[in-house]
């Protein structure tokens, strides 16, 4: 798994040693050229449907994939995948970053393809670059772009395939904070029409550094996820070691409000449990976890491994425990970014459809199975430049 996780321990001893001004993009955002715009209407700018063949679907040893017949759609908001400097927004014809999403369609978003037809954009994701700059209002215009593609995305879904359809909004990393945007303006009491939220089975940001005033402030109305059956809720949790040192990206916090981009200095943050699927401090047993996945690019997903993981929620944090051996060796201070999805595949997978199930009992919007087209022969088309 070393391309995916190199970028993000380099950026974490950036951090820590204080030289982030070399690692900035190499212009200043009015300075660099702004990659061309996708057409959402156009297939070839998804990196995941569910009429063709893609990495999200992917499934552990002895699952099966079941798109075509699923009661739910996920939209699914990828992390970042584009490392270069060249501009603070991806180029939509960049492999190297697009490979990197295929491999996050298939170790995070192929979780829900048990109970979920997956749609996953491209977009014009902010450079990892961009997290280390020294500029807060270049950084906030990339992230800006980037989620003007997530929303314009999500539209094209709705006017397109959904149909009335229940959802779920599931993301990553930066793709999380795209998608509590999303869910802030069109599904919380702050949208002009928040009857879209009857529709949302749950939200799960996950690896997204949010802070607790967000519920009130950035999405009234979408609530905590406290219960493993609870609709129309949200999922938040930021993975790290447990006994290991808060790593010094949550020192400073910066995250999105109707108002505008704002920093928090240590803020306490969101934190559900993936075992337990509550936002208290109770710790989950080994016994109660479902399952790790590990992922390795250009290979099959693994048979999950259940009862390797215990998690509490503390201060904020997702703390961790696991042994030894393939989920550590990558990284220093704790901190499991890579791995908030996988370490808890199984427990994911089976909550989403606890929440499916929950949401048809209690007659929320209409659950009915898709009419989905056969899967067309070959690999998933590369985006147009």
């Amino acid at each position: 798994m070393k391309t995916i996780r190199w970028p993000w321990l380099a950026l974490l001893l950036i951090s820590l040693c204080g030289c982030a001004r070399m690692f900035d993009p190499k212009h200043d955002f009015d300075r660099s050229p702004e990659p061309g715009a996708p057409d959402y209407r156009d297939p070839r700018f998804w990196a995941a449907l569910p009429d063709k063949r893609d990495a999200s679907d992917s499934t552990p040893l002895g699952m099966r994939n079941r798109q075509h017949d699923a009661p739910v759609d996920v939209f699914f908001i990828h992390p970042t995948t584009y490392f270069a400097r060249a501009h603070w927004n991806q180029p939509l014809d960049d492999e190297d970053a697009n490979r990197g999403t295929g491999f996050t369609l298939r170790a995070q978003a192929s979780a829900f393809n048990d109970s979920g037809r997956i749609y996953a954009p491209h977009y014009r994701q902010m450079s990892l670059s961009g997290y280390v700059s020294a500029s807060d209002a270049d950084r906030d215009r990339a992230l800006d772009l980037a989620y003007a593609d997530v929303r314009a995305a999500f539209a094209v879904y709705l006017q397109q395939w959904s149909k009335g359809r229940p959802f779920i909004i599931a993301a990553h990393s930066q793709g999380s904070g795209h998608g509590l945007r999303l869910v802030s303006e069109l599904m919380s009491d702050l949208s002009a029409d928040p009857a879209l939220r009857k529709r949302l089975v749950a939200a799960y940001l996950i690896g997204a550094a949010v802070p607790e005033d967000a519920l009130k402030r950035t999405i009234p109305g979408v609530p905590l996820c406290a219960s493993p059956t609870q609709t129309r809720c949200a999922v938040f949790y930021n993975s790290v070691e447990a006994g290991e040192d808060v790593p010094k990206r949550f020192e400073h916090v910066r995250a999105w409000y109707p108002d505008g981009y704002r920093t928090t200095e240590q803020p306490r943050l969101l934190c559900v449990n993936p075992v337990t699927w509550r936002g208290d401090a109770l710790a989950s047993p080994l016994a109660a976890h479902r399952g790790a996945v590990h992922a390795e690019p250009n290979r099959p997903l693994p048979e999950p491994q259940a009862g390797r993981v215990t998690a509490q929620c503390d201060n904020g944090l997702l703390a961790v425990t696991l042994p030894d051996g393939e989920w550590r060796k990558w990284w220093f201070g704790g901190d499991q970014h890579v791995n908030d999805y996988q370490l808890f595949y199984m427990d994911i997978r089976a909550n989403v459809a606890q929440r499916v199930a929950a949401m048809t009992h209690r007659g929320g919007a209409s659950v009915t199975a898709p009419a989905v087209k056969p899967k067309r022969n070959g690999k998933p088309r590369k985006p147009a430049p």
